[in-house]
């Protein structure tokens, strides 16, 4: 399981995705570039967030991660 910092609710937490939840996440990041300097960190937390809207690799890991047992904070 990758285990990742990410921040909510002002605070940083480890979340941890299973297999299946890191391989899709490694699809967003490695899908074709966008311009996403404008990005925060605290963005990544919403997995809703308007910025991802649309994008095929985001929307497949949030509907992962929203269903997943195993998928969540630590």
């Amino acid at each position: 399981m990758a285990h990742n910092a990410i921040p909510r609710e002002g605070r940083m937490v480890r979340v941890s995705f299973c297999e299946a939840g890191s391989r899709l996440l490694e699809q967003f990041a490695e899908a074709p570039p966008r311009d996403n300097t404008f990005l925060e960190p605290k963005d990544f937390s919403d997995l809703r967030n308007s910025a991802f809207v649309g994008i095929p690799e985001w929307d497949a890991f949030a509907d992962h991660v929203q269903t997943c047992a195993l998928c969540g904070e630590v």
